[in-house]
């Protein structure tokens, strides 16, 4: 290529920093008030071979940096021949190609009928390689540096074996009449000239992605990006080629590309506190549990005997039967008092009311929750929750005129840093919306509803039912170990509406960001990414709270 060494080394190194950068975690917007801080991880991105893509381009560097110091004490043989221009394209392309991005360099098997279409002479191993899995899935990029020079070699070797003597001695003749060059005239039926290394990736793609179909529902589009093939090409071979391939939905793009695309360079932004805020299942029991309310022990060590399993209770004689789960048990009562301990130190309600304050021009903020999360915690309410417990829960859903006093009653949070839960609205769970034309406004909102999408979309796993007939909960349905499909609907609701979801599932909210790797990958700038300096806050993660009013060592049963 005629970059010279010197500036291939530069824009390799680029891409390597970019490629291991970290800043995209910190410019999202979510605020994280957990003991350690630590819901968002801030690494480098695991996405599926980028481990591989990062030492490919370093070993090209290296190569790169010990032919230029050999040249400095004269001990180069030669010119060096380099990758770099498969590594431009390549970066380029995952500037601009849609998010999320879900692998790097990822093989698809291809149908086993077809396994013998292959280069003369070479056996197929079965699998096609796609540079680039993006918009979640449903495009695959491949780049291709093949030179017109290349395919021209190819074509005359086709002919080598496709004619004889006397064919070729008329072909010669022919040239001299009309004048076209040799190496620019198709000799035999196009079709013969379709043997080639262009087309033969463009059908594997596309095969492919047809046998993908048959297992996933549907087919991811192909695309290949052609950088060194001039989109003035004359050779009616390559032409003929690269229309054949869209025939198999195949989308070809020509032209070397020379510029490198300047990918964004996320910033730190300031969030602002939005004025409608979603509370997933977590946070409604955050807000009705006894740790919330009741008064404090004086001590961490009183925190440490407030609790005890109960005998009394029904799920005691169970235990009974079962004195392997007496440990549990116990480690309950130990998880609610270091709960009571961080409430003695950073009270819940105390915390949202003060970041409520921050609310743009201090007006009441609007609580919401899906319909779904408000029928599985009232039917948890219901089953384990203590009486002033199902009290509140039952205060924060009504609308007349005690429902606030029957909430706050008996608690200790004073009366003027008493945020107005009182009515949380119902957000209906069939108000997402499945339009993804219909986004939302800013960047990261968008992220997390596409992302949410993808993962309702995966297959799912019920949990295992209740054994218990009377009030019975409804087992919830998982996508992964740690990611509910009703936490990932809560979340999907939120982000449509350009809300904040409180929550104090920490765990979950790791998985999704997790899920949202392909995110933290540079883009383009101005694309799939935050351009604002100031953007309303999407998610708040919290400390968890548990029902507790059951476990109290003074609670005594009705």
């Amino acid at each position: 290529m005629d970059i010279p060494l010197e500036e291939q080394l530069t824009k390799l190194k680029e891409i390597l920093a970019a490629l291991r950068s970290t800043s995209f975690w910190d410019s999202l917007p979510i605020l994280d008030e957990t003991r350690d801080r630590d819901a968002i991880e801030r690494q480098e991105s695991d996405l599926p071979g980028l481990k591989n893509v990062k030492f490919s381009i370093q070993k090209e560097i290296e190569t790169i940096e010990t032919h230029l110091a050999m040249e400095a004490n004269g001990n180069a043989l030669g010119n060096l021949s380099t990758n770099s221009t498969y590594y431009f394209a390549f970066w380029n392309e995952c500037l601009k190609a849609p998010r999320p991005i879900v692998a790097l360099g990822r093989t698809f098997p291809i149908p086993e009928e077809a396994r013998k279409v292959e280069k003369s002479g070479k056996k197929s191993n079965g699998n096609v390689k796609v540079d680039i899995v993006a918009d979640g899935g449903n495009l695959w990029l491949r780049v291709n540096t093949t030179k017109e020079s290349r395919l021209l070699a190819e074509f005359r070797g086709i002919e080598a074996f496709s004619y004889d003597s006397d064919e070729e001695d008329e072909e010669d003749n022919l040239a001299e009449e009309t004048g076209v060059a040799d190496g620019q005239r198709p000799r035999l039926p196009l079709e013969t000239y379709l043997e080639n290394t262009v087309y033969e990736t463009g059908l594997m793609l596309s095969l492919a992605a047809q046998e993908f179909s048959v297992s996933n529902g549907y087919t991811p589009k192909v695309h290949m990006r052609l950088t060194r093939l001039d989109p003035s090409v004359e050779d009616e071979r390559i032409r003929y080629t690269i229309d054949k391939l869209s025939t198999f939905n195949v989308s070809i793009q020509q032209g070397p590309n020379d510029a490198i695309y300047e990918a964004t360079n996320h910033q730190p932004v300031t969030n602002y506190m939005p004025h409608h805020i979603n509370l997933d299942l977590s946070l409604l029991i955050a807000l009705v549990t006894d740790i919330t309310h009741s008064p404090l022990p004086a001590t961490f060590d009183d925190a440490d005997v407030l609790f005890r399993p109960q005998t009394e209770r029904s799920w005691k004689r169970q235990m009974e039967k079962h004195p392997l789960s007496s440990e549990d048990a116990l480690e309950h009562c130990r998880a609610l008092a270091e709960q009571t301990k961080d409430e003695m130190e950073h009270g819940i309600v105390d915390r949202i009311w003060t970041r409520l304050q921050e609310v743009p021009g201090k007006s009441q903020p609007i609580f919401w929750t899906s319909e779904e999360a408000r029928s599985r915690f009232l039917a948890i309410i219901e089953k384990i929750g203590g009486p002033d417990e199902l009290r509140r829960a039952q205060a924060l859903f009504r609308v007349d005129d005690s429902a606030e006093e029957d909430y706050w009653r008996g608690s200790r949070i004073p009366s003027f840093r008493r945020p107005n839960f009182v009515p949380i609205h119902i957000l209906s769970d069939d108000s997402s919306s499945t339009d993804p034309d219909l986004q939302p406004q800013h960047p990261f909102h968008q992220q997390v509803a596409t992302t949410c999408r993808s993962i309702l979309k995966k297959p799912v796993r019920p949990e295992l039912k209740n054994d218990d007939p009377s009030k019975l909960i409804p087992a919830p349905v998982r996508f992964a170990a740690r990611l509910s499909a009703h936490t990932v609907q809560s979340l999907l609701l939120g982000a449509e509406g350009e809300m904040v979801t409180l929550t104090s599932n920490k765990t979950s909210i790791r998985s999704l960001l997790r899920e949202m790797r392909g995110y933290a990958l540079p883009a383009e700038r101005g694309t799939y990414s935050q351009t604002e300096s100031t953007v309303p806050l999407a998610l708040w993660i919290v400390e968890p709270r548990s029902l507790s009013q059951g476990m109290r060592s003074d609670f005594t049963p009705v």
